[in-house]
């Protein structure tokens, strides 16, 4: 493979964890816009989960190294939107390191978030959509209507609103 295709090999792995969000700078959560709220995740819960993160796993000629947490924060999913026993939604801001030499060194680190759905216990439920899924071993609900459920949320101002409580900039 030549260097251009590990390029966007690695370029699609960090870009997968990018979403723009506005808001200042905090090193606490913080409400959105009043109509949701931000509490920081339990640290036992993400512990949990960061273990399961996959690491070395390839994709292309590039090799996702590790991830590190940043920063994590839940908040609830509205009683119109739960199913499949959800209630909250936690998000983790990770760093991203990449093994591959063609991958410029200012991609490695990259900051993205990955969401997690929550119980009512605040167990994790599974990873949220299409981004977040390939990146830890819990196994969502094998209910085949998950995955159209769980897409909607990702795309959702409830996933939206919850990034911003961890925004670094």
């Amino acid at each position: 493979m030549t260097s251009r295709p590990r390029l966007l090999v690695a370029s699609a792995v960090a870009s997968a964890l990018l979403l723009s969000a506005c808001g200042s700078s905090s090193d606490e959560p913080r409400a959105t816009d009043g109509s949701g709220t931000c509490e920081t995740a339990d640290e036992a819960v993400v512990d949990d989960i960061m273990d399961t993160a996959r690491t070395n796993f390839q994709d292309g000629d590039s090799i996702t190294d590790h991830f590190e947490l940043v920063k994590a924060a839940t908040g609830p999913i509205p009683e119109s939107k739960r199913k499949y026993g959800a209630a909250e939604l936690m998000v983790l801001l990770v760093s991203v390191y990449v093994q591959d030499p063609d991958v410029p060194s200012d991609l490695q680190g990259i900051q993205g978030p990955v969401y997690v759905v929550l119980d009512a216990d605040g167990q994790p439920l599974g990873p949220l959509g299409t981004y977040s899924q390939p990146f830890f071993d819990i196994q969502p609900p094998s209910d085949p209507g998950w995955t159209a459920w769980a897409d909607g949320i990702d795309k959702s101002d409830v996933a939206y609103d919850l990034v911003r409580c961890i925004d670094p900039d």
